[in-house]
């Protein structure tokens, strides 16, 4: 089955709104061992829709269209997907039951504005959608399969999850999708491909690998489709365990574990405590800590230090330290480590101090340098790092290496 995607909206082409739509619906699709053959992303015109529409037909089976389903003047759609498929707009009665019941509960009398929602094509079916006012729409012409949802994303993934993928599972049952997620930390895609494709020689054709690279990590995914589903997950989980293995300690402890989740297995299973001194961070490790449900078992609390009077009354840095070395500094982030462990009561600490950027650089100490140390005043492990001048990726790269250095210290 041949599936594309149509995503509707000026937002979308002007950057207001990221298409998250597209990416969502393709990860829901490959749960069922089903994959995206196009996409197409479309302003709120006539021109642009009819020719989306007219593409779709031409290459896929089935087409999930996201976007133009509200009340305002926009919302073309149905309209547009009336017309191109000579349906008439009728006035659906189970559509305004539907209105009826979610703005009467709130004190929100149904408005003809609101009607307009109300007239749909005349062949189509209505899809529930219990987080809003439109319903969804599929329609069977020329033998392919027309989905239209609201573009709104918790709406979309409600009617994905209780019409869409029910209806894909039943004309999809002699197919089944597995796939295994390897998180990678410290290497490049280049020089992981060099260690595990050698080993994976035979792997079989109904097994592929992709590489997924992120800030400091590479996901390594190996994704499997096969009429027998315990078959496949043995078969998946052999070659994963065998791209594991020649990766050694460069691989996070669990399937599609991330570095937060592996941070928290390690101090719970330690049963030791974290907290964070963070200067050009600015808090986000912490965050990142925190993401994990449960942190409050292991994560003490975080100084985000910038200027030199928080650095020295708080994490008891001295002045002449500062003075001499700089806030960005081997030296300066050791006694920050120190004075977090020391003012957090905590086992140990990660502290950060840099230069994220566009400004403030040196010839000695250029925009990108971070020091980061991770320990406690008996045992301690530091890193220098070189990053470039852009700072949300500069302060992201030094949030995930600084965890990454923290996980060796653990192990360690």
């Amino acid at each position: 089955m041949k599936i594309s995607i149509i995503t509707i909206g000026d937002e979308l082409l002007i950057g207001q709104v990221v298409d998250s739509n597209s990416a969502k619906i393709a990860t829901m699709l490959g749960n069922l061992g089903l994959s995206v053959h196009r996409k197409w992303c479309v302003g709120d015109s006539r021109e642009e829709i009819e020719y989306a529409l007219a593409q779709a037909e031409e290459s896929a089976d089935l087409i999930l269209i996201t976007g133009g389903l509200g009340p305002t003047k926009d919302d073309i759609t149905k309209k547009i997907m009336a017309e191109y498929f000579n349906n008439d707009l009728v006035f659906s009665d189970q559509h305004l039951l539907h209105l009826e019941k979610m703005l009467k509960p709130r004190g929100i009398e149904v408005t003809d504005a609101h009607k307009t929602q109300c007239y749909v094509p005349d062949h189509a079916e209505l899809l529930d959608n219990q987080l809003g006012t439109a319903l969804g729409l599929k329609m069977e012409v020329k033998g392919k399969t027309w989905i239209s949802m609201p573009g709104v994303p918790y709406e979309m993934e409600y009617i994905m999850e209780h019409s869409v993928l029910p209806y894909l599972m039943t004309i999809n049952q002699d197919k089944h999708w597995y796939a295994y997620t390897i998180n990678s930390i410290g290497m490049g895609e280049t020089e992981i491909a060099s260690i595990i494709e050698p080993l994976l020689e035979d792997m079989p054709s109904y097994i592929s690998i992709a590489y997924l690279p992120s800030i400091s990590m590479v996901r390594v995914r190996l994704t499997g489709n096969h009429s027998d589903p315990v078959f496949l997950k043995s078969q998946v989980d052999a070659y994963a365990k065998i791209a594991e293995d020649s990766l050694g300690s460069k691989v996070l402890n669990r399937n599609n574990s991330t570095i937060e989740a592996e941070i928290a297995h390690l101090l719970l299973t330690q049963n030791k405590t974290i907290g964070t001194a963070e200067s050009c961070t600015g808090g986000n490790i912490a965050s990142k800590i925190t993401s994990i449900p449960g942190s409050s078992k292991y994560f003490i609390g975080s100084i985000v230090a910038y200027s030199y009077e928080v650095k020295t009354h708080l994490l008891n840095v001295s002045k002449e330290r500062l003075l001499e070395f700089g806030a960005v500094s081997e030296e300066t982030v050791i006694s920050m480590m120190v004075g977090a462990c020391e003012s957090l009561h905590a086992d140990f600490t990660i502290a950060v101090s840099g230069i994220a950027g566009p400004d403030g650089g040196t010839p000695e100490k250029p925009v990108g340098t971070v020091w980061i140390a991770v320990g406690n005043a008996l045992r301690y492990k530091t890193k220098k790092l070189k990053l470039s001048r852009d700072r949300h990726r500069n302060i992201e790269a030094a949030s995930i290496l600084a965890l990454i250095l923290a996980r060796e210290w653990l192990l360690d």
